[in-house]
């Protein structure tokens, strides 16, 4: 079964993609659909599907997605879906690019058969474009190889004719042979090349051996090689190679003209060269002046021992084996037993595996012009270091000073002659005295220098550290004969040293106790760069995001942290998008270790060196102890704005708390003043959309078709007054919570329009005929018994039962008895603030009317009767002359009222029914309904809106 294949269906009936969807799912295919070409195109885009079912007609295009996946580069057949009274089907098909197509209504046999064909269509589209990829890349890779060689290469057929060549033709065949592609090999060649080539050919042919051919012509040497090239045990052509040599046989020309120079420069020398086995230390050859020099015929030196020949066998051995390039002074023997001074150079190289050595011998006899030498560069090397700033001196093994500079005199505060003499180790510490010692002691040619720094007493009596080089001076029997010092006063160096590595120290320790703190703190804590890739993160955050340090570095946060939408990627794409940070924000969180936490998430932006925000740094706080704590104390004081302790109000609480993380539809009950907006709004706060508006509707206060335009907003023109366009709540509420509240006025044509939004969550603007998504939560709420409205038929059925997937009956305040004392002190902590005075609380009087009176008015009158108490009295205490004289009379005369019933059925019309209410009917009928004017507006027969507008005008506050 085709499990992994995705098909995507596009029409805009969406019964026909229902029906489609469960076909084919039913066979195990993996269906998309979109009510839409835009939307087609864009899954097109983003999932590339294996075949593509479209509706085609008037109003959709399913030829567009054939091009649109041509232009996406996909290979995805298209079938069309068509309406069966469309006249020539078949040639609508062609006419669009598509596969085929099926009539509807869709005949399931005939769709099933499509789409099997369909996708074996796809598959062997496919492999048409993977077989052109693979010939396209053996023929880039044939043509790279071609153009690698760099002569002339051609590709023969087994006939001998040009498949292929690369190279310059017209340099290499001196003659103009067109495109030579096609034609015989031979023919490319003028006469007598031509029966050269094609006897090369013949060749390979026959022996199935390359044949290899030169030629020379015009002053150019041409080398081509013939390759037979096999397959199957046949012939199946030949490569021929065809490479300009001439510069080749230059070299080898002028390689014999070098040796020969070469050998008439080692002959004619006038100082000896000898050529010496360095492994074996035997004489391989040598020139005429050195048989000369040493008493030998030219040729009697071969094979004799350079030890042999050397006063101081050992010295040259050692130069030889470390790979010395001087020795400066020794001795040669001649075959007669003398000797004569030399200076040697030595030079290697390999032959044929063999290392070599080059000596070259340079008789220094006349000794008196080297010592007339020495003591000239004597003379000239005082007057150099004389002027020196650095401490020059020099001293004999046994440390007894030769020689010192003005600035060595200034450095100890003494003559030259006080100081010449004096014992050089006195001046220095026990500790370097003995490391001077040990190394003259154990002098190694190998390491003819020493270097240390000394800290020294200078003539002001000032401590200062000065870096020594001594360099030992050999004698022509390579003994220490003196030693030369050079010091420079390196304190200031010193001093920057000391206070780097203090300042390094210092910042390592930082560092150290920057990462105990950053892993030892109980918050998860990541870094992130600009691009969402992860720097670094601490221990908590393993167990809180299932982070590992390790395996996480450099990895994307999405893909590393679970769940998808994770707020913690939502919160850090937040910051780095506005540069701002995030503080306090709570939210459930599903942990891989932990599960369902309640956590806070704080978010700024990572500022670098130049100051600019280079990433952001995420702190997650595991605050679910906190939370419960909240919990508990919320169920002793109050829930997101609402107050109230009883037991009915904790029930409400855990609903509202339930229900705020998910999207359902949520129907809040209740009469009039129980709170029905603070539920609505702690739904919305306490949910994930909570970032997002909550947009309020009082569908009674509003005409229908003033709320269908607030609703869904109009275009300019659609109705006398409707001067632009006009965005609706729902388009203003989009991605957050539409709160409606009344739902229960709202006219029939309203409720039918509310139902197609509530069902598709789409709607069309006053006006307009284009239809819109939204993105919204509904929350409803209304005081009217909605289920007496559906049994009068004021109110729609389907529309109550898809208002009422979840409803929440908010307690009257006399089913809440306990809240009262709670609420009140609420409210007097309220009116403290606002009116500037302290209340204290109530008098006993006061509350145990408060207690008894069943308030018709709910909290909302319990408000406004402290509201005016408080503005009466002068604070602290609420007495019982501070409370409103007919609010007193009534709480007096009248018994408390059963528990909240819902809302009698609406009752026939009254006697105001044939005339207009006056003030003394709706006053009388409003205190019949206990100040409530929902009920009240129904039994005088009048709007409710026309209601608070008399009030209003009348100077009552509605």
């Amino acid at each position: 079964m085709p499990v992994s294949s995705t098909i995507l269906v596009a029409d805009g009936d969406a019964s026909i993609r229902n029906l489609i969807q469960e076909i084919l799912e039913a066979r195990g295919y993996r269906v998309e659909t979109a009510s839409s070409p835009a939307s087609a195109a864009a899954l097109m885009a983003r999932s590339g599907p294996d075949l593509v079912l479209a509706a085609h007609g008037e109003d959709e295009d399913g030829g567009g997605l054939v091009h649109e996946g041509v232009r996406l580069g996909l290979v995805t057949p298209v079938i069309l879906l068509i309406a069966a009274s469309t006249d020539n089907p078949g040639r609508l098909a062609r006419n669009c690019g598509a596969m085929a197509y099926i009539q509807k209504p869709v005949n399931r046999s005939q769709l099933e058969m499509l789409v099997r064909l369909g996708l074996t269509e796809n598959g062997l589209r496919r492999q048409v474009v993977e077989q052109e990829a693979v010939l396209s890349r053996t023929r880039a890779y044939l043509q790279s190889m071609l153009d690698a060689d760099e002569g002339l290469v051609f590709l023969l057929d087994a006939e001998a004719r040009v498949l292929e060549y690369s190279g310059p033709t017209g340099e290499m065949l001196r003659t103009d042979a067109g495109d030579p592609v096609g034609r015989p090999y031979p023919s490319l060649f003028p006469d007598p090349a031509a029966k050269l080539h094609e006897g090369a050919i013949a060749k390979a042919r026959t022996t199935g051996e390359p044949a290899r051919l030169e030629e020379h012509r015009s002053g150019m040497v041409l080398e081509t090689w013939v390759r037979p090239v096999a397959l199957d045990d046949g012939l199946a052509g030949f490569q021929a190679n065809l490479r300009d040599i001439t510069a080749k046989r230059r070299t080898e020309a002028g390689l014999a003209e070098s040796e020969k120079q070469y050998r008439s420069v080692f002959a004619g020398a006038s100082d000896a060269i000898i050529l010496v086995d360095r492994n074996k230390g035997t004489v391989i050859e040598c020139n005429d002046a050195a048989a000369r020099s040493l008493g030998y015929e030219p040729g009697e030196m071969r094979g004799i021992s350079i030890q042999s020949l050397a006063a101081h066998p050992e010295q040259l051995a050692s130069a030889m084996a470390h790979g010395g390039e001087r020795v400066s002074y020794d001795y040669l023997k001649r075959r007669n037993g003398s000797s004569f001074p030399v200076e040697l150079s030595l030079s290697y190289f390999n032959n044929a595996g063999r290392e070599v050595t080059i000596l070259y011998a340079q008789d220094i006899s006349r000794r008196k012009i080297v010592e007339e030498a020495l003591r000239e560069g004597a003379r000239l090397y005082r007057a150099v270091v004389e002027d020196q700033t650095e401490l020059i001196c020099r001293y004999a093994p046994d440390g007894g000073l030769t020689f010192v500079n003005n600035a060595y005199e200034r450095f100890l505060g003494r003559d030259e002659e006080d100081m010449l003499g004096r014992d050089f180790f006195a001046s220095l510490g026990s500790m370097d005295r003995r490391v001077l010692t040990e190394w003259l002691e154990r002098f190694d040619q190998s390491s003819p220098a020493l270097e240390r720094e000394v800290l020294q007493l200078r003539s002001d009596g000032e401590e200062r550290w000065i870096a020594w080089t001594h360099r030992a001076i050999l004698s022509d029997r390579n003994m220490v004969v003196e030693i030369q010092a050079v010091g420079r006063d390196v304190t200031e160096h010193k001093a920057a040293e000391r206070a780097l590595a203090l300042a390094t120290r210092e910042k390592e320790q930082y560092r150290v106790n920057l990462e105990a703190t950053f892993a030892s703190i109980p918050d998860a804590i990541l870094t992130v760069d600009s691009s969402l890739s992860i720097i670094a993160t601490n221990s908590a955050a393993e167990n809180l995001l299932g982070l590992e340090s390790d395996r996480s570095r450099g990895h994307r946060l999405e893909e590393v942290v679970e769940g998808e939408g994770n707020p913690c990627v939502q919160v850090v794409r937040q910051v780095l998008k506005t540069d701002k940070p995030v503080r306090g924000y709570e939210i459930e969180l599903k942990t891989p270790a932990l599960g369902e936490r309640m956590v806070e998430i704080n978010c700024s932006p990572l500022v670098g060196d130049d100051g600019g925000h280079v990433g952001a740094v995420l702190v997650v706080r595991d605050i679910s102890h906190i939370a419960d704590l909240e919990k508990q104390l919320q169920q002793r004081h109050g829930f997101r704005g609402i107050v109230g302790r009883s037991t009915a109000m904790q029930d409400i609480y855990q609903l509202l708390e339930q229900l705020s993380s998910l999207d359902s539809i949520v129907l809040i009950l209740g009469e009039s003043g129980t709170g029905k907006e603070l539920a609505a709004e702690a739904l919305h706060y306490g949910g994930p959309r909570a970032g997002k508006p909550l947009v309020k509707v009082n569908c009674s206060a509003l005409s229908e078709s003033l709320l269908e335009s607030e609703l869904f907003g109009h275009v300019r023109g659609a109705f006398t007054g409707a001067v632009r366009d006009k965005i609706g709540r729902i388009q203003a509420a989009q991605g957050g919570t539409l709160f409606l509240d009344e739902i229960g006025d709202i006219s029939p044509m309203l409720q039918l329009k509310l139902l197609r939004f509530l069902e598709q969550k789409e709607y069309e603007r006053v006006g307009e005929s284009r239809t819109y998504t939204a993105d919204v939560r509904i929350i409803a709420a209304t005081n009217v018994d909605l289920r007496e409205s559906v049994r009068r038929g004021s109110f729609r059925e389907d529309l109550y039962y898809r208002l009422n997937v979840m409803p929440v009956y908010l307690p009257s305040l006399r089913d809440r008895q306990a809240d009262i004392s709670l609420l009140t002190d609420h409210f007097l902590a309220m009116f403290s603030d606002n009116f500037g005075k302290h209340f204290e609380g109530v008098s006993p009087e006061v509350m145990d009317l408060f207690l008894s009176y069943s308030w018709p008015g709910n909290v909302r009158e319990l408000k406004h009767a402290l509201e005016h108490a408080c503005i009466l009295s002068p604070g602290k205490i609420i007495e019982l002359k501070h409370i409103r004289k007919d609010l007193v009379e009534q709480m007096a005369g009248l018994p408390a009222q059963p528990a909240f019933q819902p809302q009698p059925p609406e009752p026939a019309p009254g006697p105001f029914s044939a005339r207009r209410p006056g003030r003394e009917d709706i006053l009388s009928v409003l205190d019949q309904c206990a100040g409530n004017k929902a009920l009240a507006a129904r039994r005088l027969g009048i709007h409710r809106a026309t209601l608070y507008r008399k009030l209003k005008s009348w100077g009552i506050e509605p």
